[in-house]
């Protein structure tokens, strides 16, 4: 399983907690906050050992947003549209604006192992 923490900083330069990041279907052992991205109102979350799709270690990444009252909701999970067993999709995260990257550090991809593959979304 796993958690990200969300913290805002204030005026006065002071770090709050905002909130708790959790996914929507924990397993054992998911490395859940493994990546972490922010951007905005949006934050993304890997979980690069996610037993997803029948397969070990395939990985997952979870798309969070802030509604206007400041609350945290998980919007999307984003698995690779090709999943393999130890691929570890979530392994990187990064978000811009509308756009998502998710890096697979150890997918085998043209016929080479390990090779690595990035999903954009």
């Amino acid at each position: 399983s796993g958690s990200a923490y969300v913290f805002t900083r204030a005026s006065d330069g002071n770090w709050t907690q905002q909130a708790k990041l959790t996914a929507s279907d924990p397993g054992s052992s998911d490395y859940f906050g493994f990546s972490v991205s922010a951007s905005g109102d949006t934050v993304v979350v890997g979980a690069a050992y996610d037993d997803d799709n029948g397969r070990s270690s395939s990985g997952s990444a979870y798309v969070f947003t802030r509604a206007s009252d400041g609350n945290w909701t998980q919007q999307a999970k984003l698995t690779a549209s090709d999943p393999g067993s130890s691929d570890y999709f979530g392994f990187s995260v990064s978000a811009s604006g509308d756009t998502v990257v998710v890096g697979a550090a150890y997918d085998d991809d043209n016929g080479r192992s390990s090779s690595g593959s990035a999903y954009v979304f």
